[in-house]
């Protein structure tokens, strides 16, 4: 019982990991592209942070 609560906190946090890389990648993206492209995707700078979060960890 006690080894399956440790592999579930073990493959936890390297999912939390990963999923942290893809909000890095997908906010540095992002970042590259002009007001005018964020714009077409209904983006503005100060919300990048915001959706690469959402995005990556809550599939929005």
């Amino acid at each position: 019982m006690a080894r399956s609560g440790v592999f579930a906190s073990i493959s936890g946090f390297f999912g939390d990991v990963g999923r942290a890389r893809n909000a890095s990648n997908l906010y540095s993206d992002l970042s590259n592209l002009s007001d005018d492209a964020l714009r077409a995707r209904g983006l503005t700078r100060s919300d990048l942070a915001r959706h690469a979060f959402d995005t990556a960890f809550n599939g929005k």
